[in-house]
C-alpha cells in the first residue's frame, strides 16, 4: 500500500471513529444531564456546572488546562460502584470533557499520525464489547424503551444493579466514552496535557488521604468503617484508587529543591499509611510497586531524579520516616468503637488470614460461566446476570460444578476472569495485547528520555493490572478511568511514531491491526448467530434466561421496607414471573401512582399513599413455558443523596415484594 493510500484509509477510519465517538459521547451527555436534572436542584446545579466546565475546556486553552487538572483532582468524589448517583455524575463530567476535546480536535487531519497500533487494539476491544450487547434480551429492552421513553430508559439503565441486562449496556457505553476520551486526549495538541492531568490526580489523592485520615480518627470513633475509606464507599475501592494513582506522587522528585523532595516524601508517606489502613491486601501488593521505585530513585541517582549525595536524601527520608513512625505509634493504640480492638490487632488479623478469602470460589465460578461460550463470552459485564441462571441450570457448567451455598457477589473479583466470562478468550487476548503494547511504548519512552512522567504512567498501568488479579476493575468508574491515562499516552506515542515512518505503519504492525479487527468481526458474527442467547438457552434447555419463579430486573437487593423484605426499583423496572397467580406488594414513602403493564395486557394503576398496598393478578400461560413480564412504572423517582443529602446514592422508585402463587380461582375485580 502506498503512503497516500495508507493516509487515505487511515483518514476514513479516523473520520468514522470520530463520528461514532461524537454520537456516543453526545448522546450519553444529553441523557445523563436529563437524568440528573430530574433528580433535584443540587443535581440540576451540578449538571449545569459540568456543562459550563466542558464549554470552558472547548473554547479556552487555559480552560482546557484547568479542566484536565480538576478532572483528575476530583476523582475521589465519585468513588462508588457504577450504578449510583456519584458514578452517574462522573459520567456527565467525563462526557463534557470528551466533547470538549472532540471540539478542539475538529479540523485536524485524521490521516496523519492517528493512534497507531495501541489505538487499533483499544478500538477493536470496544467494538467487541459493543457487539456483545446483541446477546442481551432486546425484546424486553425494546419494550422498556417504548414504555419508559428515552430518558426514563436511560435512567433505569445507568441505575440498574449488576444483575440486570441493562447494566451491561450501560457498562459498554461507559467503556466506549472512556475510549473516545483517551483517543481525543492523545490527538490533542496541548503541550503538557498528560502532566497536568497526572498532577491533578496526585493532588486529589493527597486531598482525599488528608481528609480521610482526619475523619477516620475523629475522637475515638470512626466515620464510615473500621477500615480506611476516605470518601469512597468501600475500603477496597479506595485502595484501588490509591495504589493506581500513587505513582503520580513521584512527579515532584523530578524537580529541584528540598521543598519539592520533602513534599513528595510526605505525600508518599501519607499514601503508605492510607494503603496500610485500608487493610486491603491487594492494595499492599499493588501499591508496593510505587514505593520500591521511590527507593530506587533515592539511592540510584539518574536523569529521572538527582539528589546531591550523601545529604540530598536526608530531608525526604526524614520527613517520610517521621510521618510513618508518628502515625504508626499514634494509630496503633487507637481503639475503634465498633469492635473495641486497636488497629495493630486488625493488621495482625489481616496478615494472619492472608489466604482466607472467598476469591478462589469466585474465580472458579467465573471460569465455569466462561465455559459456556469460551471464545467470545456471554456478554460484556454480564457475570452477575448469568450467575443465578446458570447455577440453577443442572446441565450448565456452573450448575454441575458450582457451589449453591456460596455467598453471591456482583463480580468475579478478577478482571481477567471477568473478561473471559464476558468477552471470552478473544476479549482477553485483545486486552492483553493492548496492555502489552501500551506498557512497551511507555517503558521504551521512559528509558530513552528518562522521563519520570512516562515512568509513573507505566507504574500506574502495571499497578492496575496487578490489582486486577484481586478485583474486577470495571466496577468503579473513577478507578477504571485511571487506566485510560497511560493508554492515551501510549496512543499519542504510537501515533507520533507512525507519523514519522516514511511509509506509514510497517508490515508487522499492519498485520496486528488487521488481526485485531478480524477478531472483532468474528465476534460480531458469533453474537449475531446467538442473538439474545437463543442458541445457548436452547442448548441448556432454558425457555427464557431466568433462574427462579421470580426475576427482578432493575431492582436493588432485598432489604427491610415497611415491615417486610422488599426490593426498591431503580425507577422503572421489570418483573419476570411464571404464569399463574401473582401477589404484588407495593410501597412508596410519599403519594404516587404506579402503573403496572404485563406483556399480556395492562394490569392497571395502583395508588400509594405512604402505606404498603397488596394486589393479586393472574398471568395467563402462553403455552410455551416462558415467564410473563410485568413493567413496574412509578409516577416519580428520587435520589436521596441528590435530593436531601441523605446517605443513599441510589435512584429509588417503588419498593416491591412479589410472591408467585399456585393457580387458583380468578381474583376479584
Amino acid at each position: 500500500m502506498t503512503r497516500g493510500a495508507a493516509v487515505t484509509a487511515a483518514g476514513l477510519a479516523g473520520s468514522a471513529a470520530r463520528v461514532a465517538g461524537v454520537l456516543l459521547a453526545a448522546g450519553h451527555f444529553l441523557l445523563s444531564a436529563a437524568t440528573l436534572a430530574g433528580s433535584g436542584r443540587p443535581a440540576l446545579a451540578f449538571a449545569g456546572l459540568a456543562a459550563a466546565g466542558g464549554l470552558a475546556m472547548a473554547v479556552s486553552r487555559r480552560g482546557l488546562e484547568w479542566g484536565l487538572f480538576f478532572l483528575g483532582f476530583t476523582l475521589f468524589l465519585f468513588g462508588w460502584q457504577a450504578y449510583v448517583y456519584p458514578a452517574v455524575a462522573f459520567g456527565l463530567v467525563l462526557d463534557a470533557a470528551t466533547l470538549a476535546l472532540v471540539w478542539r480536535n475538529a479540523g485536524r487531519d485524521e490521516g496523519r499520525g492517528g493512534t497507531g497500533l495501541a489505538g487499533a487494539f483499544l478500538g477493536s476491544l470496544v467494538c467487541l464489547a459493543l457487539a456483545s450487547l446483541l446477546l442481551l434480551p432486546w425484546d424486553r429492552l425494546g419494550a422498556a424503551l417504548a414504555l419508559f421513553g428515552p430518558t426514563g430508559f436511560f435512567a433505569a439503565m445507568v441505575f440498574s444493579p449488576a444483575d440486570a441486562p441493562a447494566y451491561g449496556l450501560a457498562a459498554a457505553w461507559r467503556l466506549a466514552v472512556m475510549a473516545v476520551f483517551a483517543r481525543e486526549l492523545a490527538r490533542c495538541e496541548l503541550p503538557g496535557r498528560f502532566s497536568v492531568l497526572a498532577q491533578g490526580v496526585a493532588g486529589g489523592l493527597v486531598t482525599a488521604i488528608v481528609f480521610g485520615l482526619t475523619e477516620h480518627f475523629r475522637g475515638d470513633h470512626y466515620l464510615l468503617h473500621y477500615r480506611f475509606t476516605s470518601l469512597f464507599a468501600n475500603p477496597g475501592w479506595f485502595a484501588e484508587y490509591a495504589a493506581i494513582a500513587a505513582p503520580f506522587l513521584l512527579l515532584p522528585l523530578a524537580g529541584r529543591g528540598l521543598v519539592r523532595r520533602g513534599y513528595a516524601a510526605a505525600c508518599l508517606a501519607l499514601c503508605a499509611a492510607a494503603l496500610t489502613l485500608t487493610l486491603a491486601r491487594a492494595g499492599w501488593i499493588a501499591g508496593s510497586l510505587t514505593f520500591a521505585f521511590a527507593v530506587r530513585l533515592y539511592f540510584r541517582n539518574g536523569p529521572m531524579a538527582r539528589f546531591p549525595r550523601p545529604y540530598g536524601h536526608l530531608p525526604g527520608l526524614a520527613v517520610a520516616g517521621a510521618l510513618v513512625v508518628g502515625l504508626a505509634f499514634w494509630a496503633s493504640g487507637k481503639e475503634l468503637s465498633a469492635i473495641s480492638r486497636p488497629i495493630n490487632a486488625l493488621l495482625k488479623e489481616r496478615v494472619g488470614n492472608f489466604t482466607d478469602s472467598p476469591r478462589p470460589g469466585l474465580f472458579r465460578s467465573g471460569l465455569l460461566i466462561a465455559a459456556e461460550r469460551p471464545v467470545f463470552g456471554l456478554g460484556y459485564e454480564s457475570y452477575a446476570r448469568h450467575y443465578p441462571v446458570l447455577l440453577a441450570t443442572p446441565v450448565a457448567w456452573l450448575g454441575r460444578h458450582g457451589d449453591p451455598t456460596a455467598e453471591v457477589f456482583e463480580t468475579s473479583h478478577n478482571m481477567y476472569i471477568q473478561l473471559v466470562s464476558g468477552l471470552g478468550l478473544a476479549g482477553l487476548g485483545l486486552w492483553l495485547a493492548l496492555a502489552g503494547r501500551a506498557g512497551w511504548l511507555l517503558w521504551r519512552r521512559a528509558r530513552e528520555t528518562a522521563g519520570l512522567l512516562d515512568a509513573a504512567l507505566l507504574l500506574s498501568l502495571v499497578a492496575f493490572h496487578i490489582y486486577a488479579f484481586f478485583q474486577e476493575m470495571f466496577y468503579v468508574p473513577p478507578v477504571l478511568f485511571l487506566l485510560f491515562l497511560p493508554l492515551s499516552r501510549a496512543m499519542a506515542l504510537d501515533g507520533a511514531a507512525g507519523e514519522r515512518e516514511p511509509g506509514g505503519l510497517s508490515r508487522r504492525p499492519r498485520a496486528w491491526v488487521a488481526s485485531a479487527w478480524m477478531v472483532a468481526a468474528l465476534g460480531l458474527v458469533s453474537y449475531v448467530a446467538d442473538a439474545g442467547l437463543v442458541r445457548t438457552g436452547a442448548r441448556l434447555g432454558l425457555a427464557d434466561w431466568r433462574g427462579g419463579a421470580v426475576v427482578y430486573e432493575g431492582f436493588y437487593p432485598p432489604e427491610p421496607v415497611a415491615g417486610q423484605s422488599m426490593r426498591w426499583s431503580a425507577g422503572e423496572g421489570f418483573l419476570l414471573v411464571r404464569p399463574g397467580d401473582v401477589e404484588l406488594t407495593l410501597f412508596a414513602p410519599r403519594p404516587t401512582d404506579v402503573l403496572l403493564v404485563s406483556d399480556a395486557g395492562p394490569l392497571g394503576t395502583v395508588r400509594l399513599d405512604g402505606a404498603a398496598v397488596t394486589r393479586r393478578y393472574r398471568l395467563p400461560d402462553a403455552g410455551d413455558g416462558r415467564a410473563r413480564v410485568i413493567a413496574v412504572m412509578p409516577g416519580s423517582a428520587f435520589v436521596p443523596l441528590a435530593l436531601s443529602g441523605a446517605p443513599d446514592p441510589r435512584r429509588l422508585g417503588v419498593a416491591v415484594a412479589v410472591q408467585a402463587l399456585e393457580a387458583g380461582p380468578d381474583p376479584a375485580p
